[in-house]
């Protein structure tokens, strides 16, 4: 048995509870196996054995399954401990998508040897023809490129983090994207118009709670953050620097972990001071639901919302089947339309992408070219004029 003490690591004394788990159920499973064979009349003795020692699992499959459970359980202890629940719960079913994969190897493929690159390439090429025949079938279960993708980096993901680091006699590995055919404004999230805003905004026969989550949503288009950096400001997690014109809200997101850089404008502090003054939607409270475990309830009181104000506009969206799907705004309404909403209008405004990418907590502005600019052809030449210097050129030509 594997030693358990107070001078060993807390990392030491993990593995070795690991290891100890293990050897006490082949211990039960051999006593058994050993009554077994004292009580029955048995050929081949040896295949006897693997029977009881592999029979909680299908054969050799129970090597990986194992195996891989155990490394992302330690991959969440200890190289990531900081992670989300929510993000723990979704890469545990991700993983099971490798079992079922196991489940069509030949037997002699159910070993530790298909975490490689040649066992990673032919997992893609199991779930890529999954997402193709789901598109045939006309399955109701959509399992699109995104899904596909989570699937397969999870595992490269183990088998870089912990076994190459562990030092298992396995080999790096590259996890290549497929590429979703899509583009960006097709898969599902769209600013709202200003009538629609306005909608919100005066809305009647919501209740005291549905009122606290309209301000929140109504505070989350003048700020343009998610709703984990929406809590961060409800809960004063942010720091205030001057500027010329604004004091400047700046926070360190949490999803891209880099600083937004937030206007204090007349309307976000009034805004703030609405909703700190809530008594049933408290900000501590809110803050506490949403870390870590996903915005469920935000989003449907947003679409309850959203019905009483009367958003039927028809959003058209291509899903992960490549199909073309047509809801009323109601059903379809997130607390990230709000994202889309704030940095739209940034851009109709006339500013950079570079500057709201800096308001918003972005990366990159790639996806604010791509997702949220859906400007018409007057928004942008409005634009264009707005920015214009009207002086006469040198031919004397005036602009007008």
């Amino acid at each position: 048995m594997a030693v358990i003490s107070n001078v060993q690591s807390k990392l030491d004394n993990h593995n070795n509870e690991i290891v100890n788990e293990q050897i006490n159920k082949l211990r039960h499973y051999y006593s058994e196996f050993f009554e077994y064979i004292c009580n029955n009349y048995v050929t081949d003795v040896f295949e006897t054995l693997k029977r009881f020692i592999y029979r909680d699992v299908a054969k050799n499959k129970f090597v990986l399954v194992y195996v891989l459970a155990e490394a992302l359980e330690y991959y969440h202890n200890y190289v990531k401990p900081s992670i989300k629940e929510s993000t723990i719960r979704q890469n545990e079913s991700l993983l099971s998508e490798f079992g079922r994969f196991v489940d069509t190897l030949p037997e002699n493929d159910k070993t530790i040897q298909i975490l490689s690159q040649n066992g990673l390439n032919r997992y893609k090429e199991y779930l890529i023809n999954k997402m193709n025949s789901r598109k045939t079938e006309g399955n109701k279960r959509r399992f699109g490129v995104g899904q596909l993708n989570r699937c397969g980096a999870i595992i490269a993901m183990l088998i870089n983090k912990v076994f190459v680091v562990r030092d298992d006699d396995i080999n790096p590995v590259v996890w290549i994207k497929v590429d979703d055919p899509r583009r960006e404004d097709q898969k599902g999230y769209f600013p709202l118009l200003d009538n629609e805003v306005t909608a919100i905004e005066n809305c009647l026969g919501l209740t005291d709670v549905e009122k606290e989550y309209r301000d929140l949503f109504l505070l989350q288009i003048e700020c343009g953050q998610r709703v984990s950096d929406l809590a961060k400001i409800l809960t004063g997690k942010y720091k205030v620097k001057h500027g010329q014109k604004f004091e400047y809200i700046v926070l360190s997101t949490m999803k891209e972990n880099i600083k937004a850089y937030i206007p204090l404008t007349t309307k976000m502090r009034m805004m703030m001071d609405r909703v700190k003054s809530h008594k049933l939607v408290n900000p501590i409270e809110f803050e506490k639901k949403t870390k870590g475990k996903g915005n469920g309830t935000y989003n449907e009181a947003i679409r309850r919302i959203a019905r009483k104000a009367g958003l039927n506009r028809v959003i058209v969206r291509i899903d992960a089947s490549q199909k073309e799907v047509k809801k009323p705004l109601y059903e379809t309404i997130t607390s990230h339309y709000a994202r889309c909403t704030f940095i739209t209008n940034m851009i109709k405004n006339g500013e950079s992408p570079e500057e709201v990418r800096r308001m918003s907590g972005h990366a990159s502005d790639e996806m604010i070219r791509t997702v949220y600019a859906q400007l018409t052809d007057e928004e942008i030449i409005k634009n264009l004029e707005s920015r214009l210097k009207l002086n006469h050129d040198e031919n004397g030509i005036t602009m007008d």
